[in-house]
């Protein structure tokens, strides 16, 4: 369901619990749609348990006296709150989910008071929220309720997984421990059989996941803080490196303001440039993040990072200076 569409619904409900009547003709208007779209809508309402009833004799249409749920006796702080929640961070970008909750979000504002919907509509109005770039959780949804289950019965699946790591398509088997919200979509973290060790995997890159009936014994002593230790962001390397950089003014007060990594420690130059430390657990991806900044970070160390980025630099060099068919001019 698109944005739109679900404030859309949202705004319906506030309108039919005001205590004003409201016909077709009138509610299509305050809600700026066809009567056509407007009936799709009710009818949607319908089908998710907001009980919109109509009434014969004057033509209008309100929501149901017969509620579904008991009373909220939410202060108009916890219902703004549950609002901003439901209203602007409820997105089926990164909700594999999405549809069952759009359901019970409707059904809570449906038992709120309209005076109340209505002043946290008007707060929410002036809010919104762009979700970084991540992998579509459409091709991931029912996959994901399968790993739920067998997380909370733990039980084992078998899956077949396609592994950058291992170059293609593999068949594990797999003790699931924890379902992630990372950058860029949800990882599963599982004991795999195969490699015999705890490992991350993507699950838009999950082929297909079984179910089985095999139950396991999940290891007391496991930690998802520990497993990522000091990544810098999820891809622990087995080695620590204090890397201390540099940055300009242009960048110092944006980089400052962002807690990177729970060792970071920052200090602000003369010049207006910004000294930053960190111990992180691998290169890979700091490094990423570095080049990221172009011109406006210097690596003082360690060694090899300086290194890294060098290489790094030359190779962007090249492919600029290159033709389209790849000769360097």
């Amino acid at each position: 369901m698109k944005t739109s569409r679900m404030h859309r619904l949202l705004k319906s409900i506030t309108l039919l619990r005001s205590g004003r009547l409201f016909d077709a003709d009138t509610l299509a208007t305050e809600l700026r749609v066809s009567r056509r779209t407007l009936f799709r809508d009710l009818r949607l309402l319908e089908d998710v348990g907001v009980p919109c009833r109509f009434e014969h004799r004057d033509k209008t249409y309100s929501i149901s006296g017969s509620m579904f749920l008991p009373a909220l006796h939410l202060s108009l702080e916890e219902a703004l709150a549950l609002l901003l929640v439901t209203r602007k961070f409820l997105s089926p970008q990164v909700h594999p989910m999405y549809q069952q909750a759009v359901g019970a979000a409707l059904k809570i504002e449906s038992v709120l008071p309209g005076l109340v919907l209505q002043h946290c509509g008007n707060w929410l109005s002036g809010l919104s929220l762009r979700w970084p770039p991540s992998s579509s959780v459409d091709a991931v949804s029912g996959l994901f309720q399968t790993i739920q289950r067998a997380l909370a019965d733990q039980t084992r699946i078998e899956a077949r997984y396609d592994s950058v790591y291992d170059g293609g398509e593999i068949d594990v088997v797999l003790d699931p421990l924890r379902l992630v919200f990372m950058p860029r979509g949800w990882y599963l973290l599982a004991h795999s059989h195969l490699h015999g060790e705890v490992r991350t995997f993507k699950v838009d890159r999950m082929v297909e996941v079984r179910a089985t009936d095999e139950h396991f014994e999940p290891d007391p002593s496991f930690s998802e803080r520990a497993y990522f230790g000091k990544a810098w962001s999820m891809i622990p390397e087995g080695r620590i490196y204090h890397v201390k950089l540099r940055f300009c003014s242009d960048v110092a007060t944006t980089i400052k303001d962002v807690r990177w990594h729970e060792t970071q420690v920052t200090q602000r130059l003369e010049d207006g440039g910004l000294l930053f430390e960190v111990d992180v657990d691998g290169l890979g991806e700091i490094t990423a993040w570095i080049l990221s900044y172009g011109e406006q970070v210097e690596v003082i160390e360690p060694s090899e990072l300086r290194q890294r980025i060098r290489e790094r630099a030359e190779k962007v060099v090249e492919l600029a200076n290159a033709d389209h068919d790849g000769r360097v001019s």
